[in-house]
């Protein structure tokens, strides 16, 4: 059952950008609502004067501002700010409120290497694939050579090459998953490297991967090509193939009302492309 949330401050003429995950937010609620899901692409960036200014002016919340002014000044930590705004913001019930109180606990002690695991996880779920990307390179970059962080850097990997695929990038996409398998010897990093090789219809390669482990073996690959010639026979018959075929049918009719389609469905295909890349 729905329910309605009765909003407590007015709505920003201006609204505040979320540097990290890309996004405007116009009121506390909308605020709210990212956070429920999405806690993990805030950091300490938001504890700014900027941001108390934000509220003050655009949304009234001359209280809430100026209790977030406090705690910046008492160098009160993250957890304690987002708390606050939780608090104040009236959208969370008690269950709800104390959910989010053990998340940032968690974020709190947890080290910093796996809490940007999680954020760059949570890029990929929001399908900002060149975002995900970038973070885990920089992780990467800084994994050290424990144990614990090897099997972490071969998740990354294994992501990445996930991230690369979706965005047909196959033959980075076969690379991260061939270093993910070296590092956690993951059969699904193998696996995955094969389809993607499959898609790039190198079949000497595809056989090395067939070749390399015994966890993969010829019926399997046979199901792999016989997925991917049936993605191919699903795009004929995707909605976005039947807008393509609509705007032609269009065209026959009315070229002025075509391209007038057209553009619109141009310009949506580029928020998407802009979404993709962060």
């Amino acid at each position: 059952m729905s329910k309605l949330i009765l909003c407590c401050f007015p709505c920003a003429k201006n609204p505040y950008y979320l540097e990290n995950a890309k996004q405007n937010i116009y009121s506390i609620e909308e605020l709210c609502y990212f956070l429920q899901d999405n806690i993990y692409l805030l950091d300490e960036n938001i504890m700014t004067a900027e941001f108390c200014d934000w509220l003050e002016t655009e949304l009234k919340a001359v209280r809430l501002a100026g209790k977030l002014r406090g705690m910046m000044e008492d160098n009160r930590g993250f957890s304690a700010f987002c708390m606050q705004i939780i608090r104040d913001s009236g959208y969370f019930s008690k269950n709800e409120m104390q959910f989010l109180e053990m998340k940032l606990q968690k974020m709190d002690h947890q080290s910093s290497y796996e809490n940007r695991k999680i954020k760059a996880d949570q890029y990929m779920e929001r399908k900002m694939y060149l975002l995900a990307i970038s973070e885990y390179r920089s992780l990467l970059l800084h994994a050290s050579k424990s144990q614990s962080d090897i099997r972490v850097s071969g998740d990354i990997w294994h992501n990445m090459g996930t991230a690369y695929a979706r965005l047909f990038c196959f033959e980075r996409a076969v690379s991260c998953y061939e270093k993910a398998y070296e590092l956690s010897h993951r059969v699904d990093s193998l696996k995955a490297a094969a389809q993607a090789a499959c898609f790039l219809e190198e079949g000497e390669r595809v056989q090395w991967f067939l070749q390399r482990s015994h966890h993969i073996r010829q019926e399997q690959l046979e199901a792999m090509k016989k997925n991917i010639d049936e993605l191919g026979q699903m795009t004929e018959v995707s909605a976005e193939y039947e807008k393509i075929l609509k705007l032609e049918r269009l065209e026959r009719v009315s070229q002025l009302q075509a391209r007038s389609e057209m553009g619109w469905q141009v310009d949506q295909w580029k928020e998407d492309y802009i979404s993709y890349m962060g």
